[in-house]
């Protein structure tokens, strides 16, 4: 019995060439500083605000794009409704960008917005020591049978890969203010994420080699570096997790860091002020020891949306770090 091949990203030459002739090929140059191509399994995701804004897909010779209605007319639909999702050509969406970029804005959260600024900031930045090759990463499976199976439905905010040989792959979860640390996607649900990927070792550097290669291909502007990348060039990944707007929302209220804190350890570290009942530490030990199973290295920032200027992701020096 052969074996199953096993899921990768990337695209066909053919995709590449349908696209670079298509209108979108000319937004995407034209509004390079704002927006992101997603690479998946035969397919594209295009991100304004780390929103998914259209799926590309390449079928019969043709260049075609899913997009959901609400981003054309700005109406909110059931995800029963047929026409909450409809087709679009290139020249269609490329017409309604205005449209779209309004709507996302209304529809998109500061984080996402942090999110999506903090990438564009590293990758104009000649000196930065890391590239960010994929925003919303989520795991290829099969099909939807198997990805119930798999138990991981986990989609991480930023891949970004370091530009010295041998490449390290940071996987990075990104979190704003106080507000996403607590409850079912907070902090435990990200590090419960992280340990799943580890014991599961979905760590795909094919998967990593095919996606920057494809970036390049449809003309996004890859550090030279990379640009050769070879799959035993890489040397492994690391967990992180950044917060921005490390502020407290009220006078001797807690800050970001104090309230995470009270999810990650048993211990009031950080000058935390009250320990969750469940913690990280007691199902996945100390994450920030080094020699723990799972490692996770934490980083914080009192920069918010209006006033972000890290232009190096990982760069020590620009954050408060454990």
């Amino acid at each position: 019995m052969a074996a199953t091949k096993k899921l990768t990203r990337g695209i066909s030459k053919d995709f590449v060439d349908a696209f670079k002739k298509s209108e979108l090929y000319e937004l995407y140059q034209k509004h390079v500083d704002e927006l992101i191509i997603g690479v998946r399994i035969n397919y594209l995701n295009l991100y304004f605000n780390c929103d998914s804004i259209a799926k590309i897909t390449y079928k019969k010779g043709l260049i075609c794009c899913e997009i959901d209605k609400y981003y054309i007319d700005g109406k909110h639909y059931k995800n029963e409704d047929k026409e909450k999702r409809f087709k679009i050509d290139p020249t269609q969406l490329c017409n309604h960008y205005s449209d779209i970029k309004k709507n996302s804005e209304k529809k998109a959260t500061l984080e996402k917005k942090a999110q999506s600024k903090l990438v564009h900031l590293n990758n104009q930045n000649n000196d930065t020591n890391w590239f960010c090759f994929d925003v919303e990463w989520k795991k290829a499976f099969e099909n939807k049978q198997e990805r119930g199976k798999a138990e991981f439905n986990a989609r991480f905010d930023i891949m970004a890969i370091s530009k010295q040989n041998p490449y390290k792959v940071a996987i990075i979860e990104l979190k704003y203010g106080s507000d996403a640390i607590g409850g079912k996607s907070g902090i435990y649900k990200h590090i419960e994420d992280f340990k799943k990927y580890q014991d599961k070792s979905y760590f795909n550097k094919q998967e990593i080699v095919n996606t920057i290669k494809s970036l390049e291909m449809l003309g996004v502007k890859i550090p030279e570096e990379i640009q050769n990348i070879h799959v035993d060039d890489i040397k492994g990944y690391e967990f992180y997790v950044i917060t921005l707007n490390n502020n407290a929302e009220e006078v001797n209220g807690s800050t970001p860091k104090q309230t995470m804190s009270g999810y990650l350890f048993n211990d009031k570290r950080w000058n935390c002020k009250r320990v969750s009942i469940k913690t990280v530490e007691s199902n996945f030990g100390d994450v920030t020891d080094k020699n723990n199973s799972i490692h996770v290295k934490f980083l914080f920032s009192k920069q918010t949306l209006n006033d972000l200027k890290i232009d190096d992701i990982l760069q020590f020096k620009n954050y408060e770090n454990e």
